[in-house]
């Protein structure tokens, strides 16, 4: 394996141009390819939170439990949503109940008039983090039965999550009871699931829950569809959400089609390169050469052309970062990096292609040749 490696270093010694425009031409490929898959990443980014913003989760959907429902049990009602998101393969976002609407006692009356104040749940027994205390320019400072329920305990959705969380006036669940008390009207329960997906699942959601809650229905004397209803939240994000994803997909198209350029170069020049030693690997096949010692000695001169890229690449990328997220965050008010694990890992397996094909190109270009035919001289 040594006489291999110091054989092929010999033959590359023989020329160093080809091999240091192909380690140029590689990174720089490689270093566009990195910058491209950024930039698609922080656009994309950057698309996917405008559009959540303003049209709420991607594949969200909200299932309210109707009235009739009080007359199950909520935690054997939350088991049959659980059940049917299993069975989708869907995400439950959070549970919210609806609180029976009360008017607050302090001033000033009017501001907020009678609300349902909202109790959202992470999960069973798990307060969904929401920022309590941020009630915007409201004075929200509730009193119900005499006793207050503080700003820092209820929070109003501004504009940019009124997509997400809606225009409710959400409250702290250790105020729930007290609520409660105050009041005798209906509690509204309900869950927000999502898909993730762009394609529309809301007949494959009601037919679920209409399968859950059949025997529930039986039981209460009323059709399944009437104890819920279903709707998607995201409604009017499809078209953009399709259009980010061709920004996307653009992106990808750019950065993979600069890296194959460079691959193809790679792969182009090395196969001419076997033409060119066809005497020499047809000399040393006529010695006894084995065609693995031969498919090595090409594997070694290959991988150090690769690895010299790699290197390169890596080093010019480690020195303009600085300068790359500078104008990333001045330009565009994002934070770009360049150094990551997934384009390292792109990266590496696009090389490893290109290695496989220019290996297996000059095996094949090399082996269907007779050792002794490369050795005659041409004839006129």
């Amino acid at each position: 394996m040594i006489r291999t490696l110091r054989l092929s270093l010999l033959l590359m010694r023989r020329s160093p141009l080809r091999n240091g425009i192909l380690i140029v031409l590689t990174s720089c490929a490689i270093v566009i390819f990195v910058l491209v898959s950024e930039l698609s990443r922080v656009s994309q980014e950057g698309l996917d939170s405008a559009i959540v913003q303003d049209s709420g989760l991607q594949g969200s959907y909200e299932v309210a439990l109707v009235a009739e429902v009080g007359d199950v049990a909520p935690t054997i009602a939350r088991e049959h949503v659980m059940d049917v998101a299993r069975e989708l393969d869907l995400t439950v976002w959070g549970e919210w109940v609806d609180l029976p609407p009360v008017r607050s006692e302090c001033p000033p009356y009017e501001q907020l008039g009678e609300q349902s104040l909202r109790v959202l749940w992470k999960e069973p027994g798990r307060v969904f983090p929401l920022p309590f205390g941020q009630t915007g320019d409201v004075d929200a400072t509730w009193c119900i039965e005499g006793q207050p329920i503080p700003a820092s305990a209820l929070y109003l959705p501004e504009a940019n999550d009124r997509a997400v969380f809606g225009d409710r006036l959400y409250v702290h669940p250790d105020y729930e009871r007290l609520v409660l008390l105050s009041t005798t009207g209906p509690v509204v329960q309900g869950f927000v699931v999502v898909t993730g997906v762009m394609e529309d699942w809301t007949d494959a959601i009601r037919q679920a829950m209409s399968g859950a809650f059949s025997e529930a229905a039986t039981r209460i004397g009323l059709p399944p569809e009437s104890l819920f209803t279903v709707g998607r939240l995201d409604q009017d994000s499809l078209g953009i959400r399709e259009a980010s994803q061709g920004v996307a997909t653009t992106y990808g198209l750019i950065g993979w089609g600069v890296l194959s350029l460079g691959g193809v170069a790679v792969i182009s020049v090395q196969t001419l390169v076997v033409r060119q030693r066809a005497w020499f690997y047809g000399l040393t096949r006529s010695m006894g050469m084995s065609r693995r010692r031969v498919a090595s000695m090409f594997a070694l001169d290959t991988s150090i052309i690769i690895l010299g890229a790699l290197t390169l690449s890596a080093l010019m990328l480690i020195l303009g970062s600085g300068s790359i997220s500078t104008f990333a965050r001045t330009a565009f008010g994002v934070e770009a990096r360049v150094l990551s694990s997934s384009a390292a890992i792109r990266v590496i397996a696009g090389m490893a292609v290109v290695l496989a094909v220019a290996i297996g190109a000059a095996v094949v270009t090399a082996g269907r040749r007779d050792p002794l035919e490369s050795l005659e001289a041409p004839r006129d």
